[in-house]
């Protein structure tokens, strides 16, 4: 063979290389590793960290593999297994495998305090949590099933019906008295929150990270619950300040965690020690950026997830028109605010870390800006088409006819943010608009936020 010959037969042979397996994997830290994929590649898997100019990085762990299972041969070439053939912590006791007690004495001594039988073990005072977060980062589910008793049931309400994908978390729910649904925006979360209360005869106490959020509550409990009396709605700010922590020693029979990726904050993870029968925590965004993401999982149970781009497929959600519009500095970028809303002519919400430069907006283009300390939030947002809203409004905010969200200031590189603003317009009407200004100095300082949009399928359109 000539050596054009065999250069010709090495590239046929690297393309069908690259069709099998049109990816690199290289190892990031422990636990996870980078899925290098070239950008015309249409693949997605995990958590976009970076881009080139040419290529994806992803990151893998065993959190998009719970949320999302992985396939097979992905999984197998990064290895992803649990440390322990099983791991349960229950009643104060862990117990492993057969012949796994000596390597778990060794791991977690720290957080143990005697040994009650070659594979088992009594918890260190007030170490639980922190064990099972543990466990957790070796890659076990540490959770003994607490399946829901049948006479702790009720009949399913007249006139529901859940979609597949919603029926399969509440079969999980039943299944194991503790679930994360980990769904996008608008596919229901709030939904199979109150269906499980619902089916669940008792107290239920739902847990917030904002007033706003404890008036949608109490008003979709109000509209929709055939039992409203049995429901408590708090903040988790309340419920960690002196008066509110009356819930840590009386009992309920259904605690429901909205935006749960809160709950690992050093100040709010003790609520998961609130006495209660069953659990369920929600979250379209189940990562945080200070290394506690394995939080989550231990406080909350179960993982039931799916991709964005899955359910987009399905028809359950529908995907916006994101464009960033690009600005040379911050005068232009106030006076291009000021142009597109004299475009509008729908529900339009505008974010605004900032409150001094909120409240400058405010006055110079009569706006309403709600903050921290606006009072009737759901009120103004219903009686104005237009409304400035501060970081309050990031979350699990539901406003019904919402055309358009513009983002005007945001928290840095945050792309947790992200996610959560743009599913605002997700749950107002299909294919709302999304519009993020930035200057051309925030975008190369702050563009990483963007990534978090792109991992899960999202087109971006750049205008200037």
């Amino acid at each position: 063979m000539d050596r054009s010959a065999s250069c010709q037969a090495a590239e046929e042979g690297a393309y069908e290389a690259f069709q099998e397996t049109p990816y690199a994997l290289l190892p990031k830290g422990r636990h996870e590793y980078w899925l290098i994929v070239p950008r015309f590649v249409p693949f997605r898997m995990g958590y976009l960290e970076r881009q080139t100019a040419s290529y994806n990085y992803f990151v893998i762990n065993k959190y998009v593999d719970w949320i999302s299972p992985l396939p097979e041969k992905l999984r197998a070439e990064v290895g992803i297994s649990p440390r322990f053939s099983t791991a349960t912590v229950h009643g104060g006791v862990l117990t492993v495998g057969d012949t796994e007690g000596d390597t778990a004495w060794r791991r977690y001594h720290h957080l143990l305090s005697r040994r009650l039988s070659p594979h088992s073990f009594e918890v260190g005072a007030g170490k639980e949590f922190e064990l099972i977060a543990s466990i957790i980062d070796d890659g076990n589910l540490p959770f003994v099933p607490n399946p829901v008793a049948q006479e702790d049931l009720r009949a399913p309400p007249l006139g529901i019906t859940l979609r597949p994908y919603q029926q399969a978390a509440w079969d999980r729910f039943v299944e194991t008295g503790m679930v994360g649904v980990y769904w996008p925006p608008s596919a229901g979360k709030t939904y199979i929150a109150l269906y499980a209360g619902e089916r669940i005869n008792g107290r239920k106490l739902v847990v917030v990270p904002s007033v706003t959020l404890k008036e949608q509550w109490e008003q979709r409990i109000g509209e929709l619950c055939r039992f409203p009396s049995e429901w408590s709605v708090h903040t988790y700010q309340y419920l960690t300040g002196k008066k509110g922590w009356i819930f840590g020693v009386g009992s309920t029979a259904l605690t429901i965690f909205d935006e749960v990726h809160h709950l690992p904050a050093t100040t709010f993870s003790r609520l998961a020690t609130i006495r209660t029968s069953y659990r369920m925590g929600l979250s379209a965004s189940p990562y945080r950026e200070d290394g506690r993401t394995e939080y989550i999982f231990a406080l909350t149970g179960y993982p039931v997830g799916m991709q964005w781009n899955e359910l987009m497929e399905a028809g359950a959600v529908d995907e916006p028109d994101i464009t960033v519009m690009l600005y040379e500095d911050q005068n232009a970028k106030r006076q291009g605010l000021a142009d597109i809303l004299a475009t509008l002519s729908g529900r339009t919400i505008v974010f605004c870390d900032s409150l001094r430069k909120g409240e400058l907006l405010s006055r110079q283009l009569g706006i309403p800006f709600i903050h921290g300390d606006t009072s009737d939030r759901l009120a103004i947002l219903r009686e104005h088409l237009v409304v400035i809203i501060s970081r309050v409004g990031d979350e699990g905010l539901s406003i019904p006819g919402l055309e358009t969200v513009v983002e005007y200031d945001f928290f840095g590189g945050s792309r947790r943010q992200e996610l959560q603003r743009v599913g605002r317009v997700m749950h107002g009407k299909a294919s709302g608009r999304h519009l993020i200004l930035m200057t051309d100095g925030e975008h190369a300082q702050y563009g990483r936020r963007l990534l978090s949009l792109q991992e899960q399928g999202l087109a971006i359109r750049y205008r200037r």
